[in-house]
């Protein structure tokens, strides 16, 4: 079954659209063709007209296919080599320059941050850098997790997590940042004061500027070209001159996007924001 007709895919759309306010027009087909045709066969599907009746009828098959197309999979600490670098490159300096300069705020977005796990590893990072920096430092923090999925935000607000998802975890940093629960592990008030959660679409022209972060990984594979675009412009917005962006492995910046960064690691996709950007409407 696939939805490369246009039929099927503009009446997918359609309904997506109206019952939720969920647009596919920026992914790409192949990811599209795979995540229907996955939830079809689970179904019993055999036709593109026939899953369709189906969303029609079935609010929670309308559910579990948006949250498929969301990519809501993520670990603590996924790619361990990739958090170092963060740690290294970006949250060490910035630390240490904020604190030696008396600015009072470190404010990262954890862009597509599904159920939590990436972001509350970003402020984990973070805590540590503060320590080893000047633990008696009183720098805000304010790290912001959107993502479209609503289920997965729900489980990112609550911070518990089942033991089989701490893999990532030292013991270290498990005894430290989160304590035991009857439902697992629960993240610990110091992150949670660094830590906010809310409903957020990459398309969707940001409000707010001068962020210091963004993490983005393993997001705008998915997208197709004029979307990643998109997103990337939305990126260079808020960003403040010197800011740093960070994509997953298998991403990258395509095009004319690549002028607007320096490369800081190539092989773990973390760019900078030159401190005299290139504007958009130059490109």
């Amino acid at each position: 079954m696939e939805v490369e007709g246009d039929e099927t895919y503009n009446l997918i759309r359609r309904h997506l659209l109206n019952a939720r306010g969920f647009d596919i027009s920026g992914y790409s087909r192949s990811f599209l063709n795979r995540s229907v045709r996955k939830r079809a066969g689970r179904l019993g599907c055999e036709s593109g007209m026939e899953y369709i009746g189906r969303l029609r009828k079935d609010e929670e098959e309308v559910n579990e296919l948006i949250a498929a197309l969301s990519v809501n999979v993520t670990d603590f600490f996924r790619d361990a080599d990739a958090f170092a670098a963060l740690s290294k490159l970006v949250l060490q300096p910035l630390v240490e320059t904020k604190i030696r300069l008396g600015w009072s705020a470190l404010r990262i977005w954890s862009a597509g941050c599904a159920t939590g796990q990436e972001t509350y590893s970003i402020a984990i990072c973070v805590a540590e850098e503060l320590k080893k920096a000047d633990p008696d430092r009183n720098l805000v923090v304010r790290i912001v997790g959107t993502d479209l999925s609503s289920s997965a935000l729900e489980i990112a607000r609550t911070g518990i997590y089942a033991k089989e998802r701490m893999r990532g975890v030292s013991r270290r940093l498990l005894k430290e940042y989160f304590s035991a629960s009857e439902s697992g592990y629960e993240v610990t008030p110091e992150l949670r004061r660094m830590t906010k959660f809310s409903k957020g679409n990459l398309l969707d022209r940001p409000t707010g500027k001068f962020l210091d972060v963004i993490v983005c990984r393993n997001v705008i594979i998915y997208f197709s070209r004029v979307v990643h675009d998109q997103v990337i412009d939305n990126f260079v917005r808020v960003l403040k001159p010197g800011g740093y962006l960070m994509l997953g492995r298998t991403e990258t910046l395509m095009g004319p996007r690549r002028q607007l960064f320096e490369a800081v690691d190539h092989e773990n996709r973390i760019f900078r924001k030159p401190l005299t950007p290139m504007s958009l409407s130059g490109l």
